[in-house]
């Protein structure tokens, strides 16, 4: 079992995408956030595929199934230890055109966003707003 599915990394080049971030939050489309959750539509060109970090204090797993890279250390995924901030817990995931972002507490990348059903209400006002729009000061 174990070799099979190395092999299957070999002929299906599955993993990561260039960088270390699971998701790039400045191409998701808010549809629902309260506060340090957030749940939008992934507008990116890369958006095939799944991927994901999820990470508790200094724990994290990096998950890819995305066509065009290699594989992770365990099969798809990949457990790693690493401090990055002072976050509790850290959640990037994306399948396909939906993600999902959520950080305990708030950060750069998770920001605090009130919004529903696409309306944004906190800290800007606008209908189908990106998370970069949002945080942008004026």
């Amino acid at each position: 079992l174990f070799s099979f599915f190395h092999l299957l990394c070999f002929i299906l080049p599955i993993t990561m995408c260039c960088d270390t971030d699971a998701v790039d939050e400045e191409n998701i489309v808010l549809c629902c956030a309260c506060c340090c959750g957030h749940c939008g539509l992934y507008n990116d060109c890369d958006c095939i595929g799944c991927s994901g970090k999820i990470g508790l204090c200094c724990l994290n797993c990096a998950v890819c199934l995305k066509p065009g890279a290699g594989c992770l250390p365990c099969c798809c995924c990949g457990p790693s230890c690493e401090c990055d901030g002072c976050a509790l817990l850290k959640v990037q995931l994306q399948c396909c055109c939906l993600a999902i972002t959520a950080a305990i507490p708030c950060d750069e990348e998770v920001p605090p966003l009130v919004s529903v059903l696409g309306c944004t209400m906190y800290p800007k006002c606008g209908c189908c707003m990106p998370i970069k729009e949002a945080m942008r000061r004026d």
